[in-house]
């Protein structure tokens, strides 16, 4: 059987092969590292977009979305990730950040496809997986107008409230793991450790994220071990402005 790939969601993609299916890939970790009230982030990458705002000196707000469609033939999948968070940060040693926040999100896929069946026809087979995610997570970075850097330890825990399955004979759910109490019965933990890291010049940055995937503690869950993101990062702000390197003005 060919590999069938499949982008899905509740927190990242579902990836699903002849013999083997990954049911969870880390999505974007947002590490907006916010300065000031007022200050607006933003991301674009190919799938992700995200958004962090300050309404408040200390507080920031987040929404984050994932969409992805593939067309292969006789295979379709598509996926989505909608979120929302909030919460707190703050500023240390001049241009030191450090941010902590919570959310929710809720995903959605479907997939389908035709397998081989008995004199040469085809038979179709395909799934719809919904489900929540719940996530709180530090963040520490460096952030200046030339480039960022930020540490972020996501902790997520997954929630499949439904999985539709059609088609696969009973044989091919278990080997997919697609049973559905299998995978809606548990909540999936998950540690996400990500880098980040954003060069240009004030408003508008170009970066890059890598994140690893460590499934905590419970039943094996096929997940990927690590994902990488690129994109371009916007930031309106007005720190800029009387931005210092040190707080140490040598008067």
């Amino acid at each position: 059987m060919n590999p069938f790939r499949v982008s899905v969601i509740v927190a990242g993609t579902l990836v699903s092969t002849g013999c083997t299916t990954t049911l969870y890939k880390s999505s974007q970790v947002s590490a907006p590292l916010l300065r000031e009230q007022g200050e607006l982030k933003g991301t674009v990458g190919p799938n992700n977009v995200q958004v962090a705002w300050s309404p408040l000196e200390g507080v920031g707000l987040l929404a984050n979305g994932f969409y992805e469609s593939q067309d292969e033939g006789r295979r379709e999948a598509s996926g989505l990730l909608a979120e929302a968070g909030g919460g707190l940060y703050g500023r240390f040693l001049e241009n030191g950040v450090w941010e902590a926040y919570g959310g929710l999100g809720y995903g959605q896929s479907t997939a389908s496809d035709q397998l081989p069946a008995e004199g040469g026809a085809f038979r179709d087979v395909g799934f719809k997986a919904r489900g929540l995610r719940a996530f709180v997570q530090p963040n520490l970075g460096y952030v200046t107008p030339y480039f960022e850097l930020g540490g972020s330890l996501r902790l997520s825990a997954v929630k499949y409230t439904s999985l539709d399955v059609r088609g696969y004979t009973e044989q091919e759910r278990v080997r997919e793991f697609l049973v559905d109490d299998k995978v809606t019965d548990p909540v999936w933990l998950f540690a996400e450790p990500a880098v980040t890291a954003k060069v240009g010049y004030k408003w508008v940055k170009a970066f890059v994220q890598h994140t690893w995937t460590l499934k905590l503690g419970g039943d094996a869950l096929p997940h990927e071990e690590d994902s990488t993101v690129v994109g371009l990062s916007v930031d309106v702000a007005s720190w800029y402005h009387d931005f210092r390197w040190t707080s140490d003005t040598g008067g």
